[in-house]
């Protein structure tokens, strides 16, 4: 099952901004003991309007579609 996990505000260096949301894969590793129990999987990020996003560093994103670097806006 997929999680949001966070949600921010990144802008490129021309000011325009964007609303970035990673999502979380979640993993059963369910067991008669923890049947709900589960392991954080692979991440994703998208844009709010749905495009791919790249991670470069924890501040740093390249949307993929236009190319555009972004930057997290503290």
């Amino acid at each position: 099952m997929e999680r949001e996990i966070e949600r921010f505000h990144a802008r490129t260096d021309s000011g325009k901004q964007y609303t970035i949301i990673a999502y979380q894969n979640m993993i059963s590793v369910a067991t008669f003991d923890s049947p709900r129990a589960e392991v954080p999987g692979m991440k994703r990020l998208v844009t709010l309007e749905g495009l791919a996003v790249n991670y470069i560093d924890p501040k740093t994103f390249k949307i993929v579609v236009t190319n555009e670097i972004v930057r997290k806006v503290a």
